[in-house]
């Protein structure tokens, strides 16, 4: 199941309106989709028996059947698993899928990208706020000069003053965040560099990215009580670990350490 999930995903910006109907269905709530008869993914989707067939081809599979069986292995679920158990497969899975999303040459030019900049502004508005705010609690303690920014306006304060070193890291599962590519594009023209971690290729964000880590696609996490895309966390973590693995890094997150702790401050956020 999981492959063919990642196969729509790819596929995914290149399918029509009436295509991302189904894929969304599909990605959504795969097991469903597995028990459902053509006529009734054809009504649930809105759209037509031969437009699921087309997209079943786009897809990679032979027929909507063949579609079928590649959702339905590995999708069921004993009635006794559990609300535990599940959770756990289902991180297990989404780990799997962003795990083979990812591109080790990508990877490296991203570090690249960081190790050298000058200053760091991570962008991210609403859920992917979120995931800007915790990166840069990371890097802030690794001696990073880096800025988390979740205000559009702030965003485009800070883009219009950006200068060529700058990195933007830009937070977007759709890639067409309008507020955010407004900002992304002064930066851009300032002479500023761009990381996109996203879940969509050929979107305009993609497009003006100079590199790009991939996320799983957002509704393989409706599911979850929060608004942190498990993804985005564990890509959050492999950039974090392997800067810690640096002497240099690891020697500044563990003096911001002290310090914590010399002052007193609890590390527990109160409200």
């Amino acid at each position: 199941m999981a492959s063919l999930l990642k196969e729509i995903q790819s596929i995914y910006s290149s399918l029509s309106l009436k295509e991302k109907n189904i894929a969304d269905y599909i990605l959504s709530d795969p097991d469903g989709a597995s028990h459902s008869s053509i006529q009734e993914m054809a009504e649930k989707t809105g759209v037509s028996v031969s437009t699921i067939t087309r997209f079943a081809k786009k897809a990679s599979c032979a027929s909507f059947v063949e579609m079928k069986v590649k959702l339905a292995s590995g999708s069921e679920k004993s009635d006794e698993e559990g609300i535990e158990q599940t959770l756990l497969s289902s991180y297990r899975e989404m780990l799997a899928d962003v795990r083979s999303l990812s591109d080790n040459q990508a990877f490296d030019q991203v570090m690249t990208l960081l190790r050298e900049a000058k200053r760091l502004f991570i962008y991210g508005l609403g859920s992917s706020g979120l995931a800007a705010q915790e990166l840069n609690y990371r890097l802030s303690r690794m001696g990073f000069v880096s800025e988390a920014v979740t205000d559009p306006h702030l965003m485009v304060i800070k883009s219009t003053l950006q200068q060529p070193g700058d990195v933007i890291i830009a937070f977007s599962r759709s890639g067409q965040t309008v507020d955010l590519l407004q900002s992304v594009n002064k930066g851009k023209e300032k002479g500023a560099r761009l990381i996109a971690l996203t879940a969509f290729g050929n979107t305009p964000l993609t497009e003006l990215s100079d590199a790009i880590l991939w996320t799983i696609h957002p509704a393989r996490n409706n599911f979850l009580l929060t608004g942190l895309d498990m993804s985005m966390l564990y890509l959050i973590d492999r950039i974090s670990l392997h800067f810690l693995s640096e002497p240099e890094r690891e020697a500044k997150y563990l003096e911001t350490v002290e310090a914590i702790t010399s002052t007193g401050i609890s590390s527990v956020k109160k409200n």
